[in-house]
């Protein structure tokens, strides 16, 4: 029966199967992999060319709720009107629970076009439940209590400013069911 796998096929089996895909990555793809196991890569993710640059400054982090606010003073320092991306990625303290990458992209916004000596402020949003990892034995998004560092850069190998932050306790954000 075309699409369905029995019994005796197992994922090891080496004969060919275009009816059956087993998807085995994990967390560690792109540039969580190269930053994991260190591998120089020629344009790291985020990355972007530009015919002027930018300076970042002033950069901040408030909660309220669970809802985190990054804001961030992007000026235009160089000779010709441009535009940035600004990214915001989170780095977690280790997880007993979950393995977790060095930090992973939360959030990004693109200035407007900046003229010579122009600058704006971005603000940038994450919620507490973002940073949750899923722990497979429970079938839970659980948030770990510790130190974290939301990270406001250019690209993931461009980071200008780090802003920790804390939560004090483990949390489980959401029990999911097994689908089969």
């Amino acid at each position: 029966m075309a699409g369905f796998m029995s019994a005796e096929r197992t994922v090891s089996d080496k004969r060919r199967n275009v009816d059956y895909t087993v998807y085995a990555e994990d967390i560690y793809v792109g540039y969580r992999y190269f930053e994991k196991y260190e591998v120089p890569v020629s344009y790291p993710f985020g990355y972007g060319q530009s015919y002027t640059t930018f300076d970042f400054s002033d950069a901040k982090i408030s909660e309220s709720d669970g809802d985190y606010t990054v804001t961030v003073s992007v000026k235009n320092t160089g000779d010709y009107a441009g535009k940035e991306v600004v990214q915001l990625y989170v780095s977690a303290p280790e997880s007993k629970y979950a393995d977790k990458p060095l930090k992973e992209l939360k959030a990004f916004a693109k200035t407007a076009e900046l003229q010579p000596g122009e600058s704006e402020t971005v603000t940038l949003t994450f919620k507490k439940a973002d940073v949750a990892s899923f722990n497979t034995l429970e079938q839970a998004w659980i948030t770990d209590a510790g130190k974290y560092k939301a990270l406001v850069g250019a690209s993931s190998a461009d980071i200008k400013a780090e802003l920790p932050f804390a939560l004090d306790k483990t949390e489980w954000i959401e029990k999911v069911h097994k689908a089969f």
